[in-house]
């Protein structure tokens, strides 16, 4: 099942990752960046498994939570139980996390 946010199918948005690895949260629920999320784990772990030039870093853009109801950044905390559930190291950053994957 394909999945569009903003109008734009979640395929796309994975075939821009090798050039641009970097994956921009913004203006979306905490389930549909769960589901992109997953979904760009699994893309990534295929493609680096396939292609060696393929990136091993990924920047997940979750903003701050400046916008977010109470100052409380829902997003973020979510992404990062996410990955902690998940057991995917991560640096975390002032707007989103960096995850680096082997090869």
């Amino acid at each position: 099942e394909l999945k569009i946010f903003g109008g734009t199918v979640v395929k796309e948005i994975l075939r821009e990752l090798k050039l641009n690895p970097v994956l921009d949260l913004h203006g979306l629920t905490l389930a549909q960046s769960k589901y992109l999320l997953r979904e760009t784990f699994d893309h990534f772990k295929l493609m680096i498994a396939q292609d060696p030039e393929f990136p091993k870093t990924l920047s997940v853009i979750t903003g701050k939570g400046l916008h977010s109801l109470g100052g409380t950044p829902r997003l973020k905390f979510g992404i990062k139980a996410l990955l902690n559930t998940q057991a995917i190291p991560y640096n975390e950053e002032a707007d989103g996390y960096k995850i680096k994957f082997r090869s």
